[in-house]
């Protein structure tokens, strides 16, 4: 049940920086090592923008389905790390 209530807060206070941050910094809520993998491990696996594109676009992750649909941000968050 903790964890339900967890998550739950995770995903609110995650949706609510969508709408403020810009590029990765929309991601760094969950993206943040414990949720789901952080920058490091991101740019570690994901060498290119278009790479890191992809993945978030074939994630199976059900967290993921706002992002999937806008590649504008997904494009903006590659640069953020640094992925050309």
């Amino acid at each position: 049940m903790k964890k339900i209530i967890a998550m739950s807060l995770v995903l609110v206070f995650g949706f609510a920086t969508l709408a403020m941050a810009g590029g990765f910094d929309k991601c760094a809520a969950c993206h943040n090592g414990k949720v789901a993998p952080d920058k490091a491990a991101l740019v570690a696996k994901l060498k290119t923008a278009d790479a890191f594109v992809k993945a978030a676009k074939d994630s199976k992750s059900p967290m993921m389905n706002a992002a999937k649909g806008n590649e504008a941000d997904l494009k903006a968050a590659a640069t953020d790390l640094g992925l050309k």
